[in-house]
């Protein structure tokens, strides 16, 4: 019996490219999966389902996070009634709250 001879790489050099495009995807994909798992201003139920999505949908998944994740929560200025609302620079409403 001749053992069967498999060739993993080809010799016009096509392929190359391949694996290294695969370890900077999956170094994109560990970044924004530690990104969405870090973050403490987005609640456990909104958390748990950007994880699912970026883990079982991963290419769509990570473009999505970029494209759609919810930013940042200013911090509430425990001074202002109206700080972290819709109406916060609203001067209709600032004024009605003095």
């Amino acid at each position: 019996m001749t053992p069967i001879n498999i060739q993993l790489s080809s010799s016009s050099g096509s392929g190359d490219w391949i694996i290294p495009a695969m370890l900077i995807w999956s170094v994109i994909w560990l970044f924004v999966l530690a990104t969405v798992l870090h973050r403490k201003d987005i609640d456990p139920v909104t958390k748990l389902t950007w994880v699912v999505v970026v883990i079982f949908i991963p290419i769509f998944g990570v473009i999505l996070y970029w494209v759609i994740a919810p930013s940042s929560v200013k911090n509430i200025d425990p001074n202002n009634q109206l700080s972290g609302t819709p109406w916060e620079n609203d001067p209709v409403y600032s004024a009605k709250s003095k």
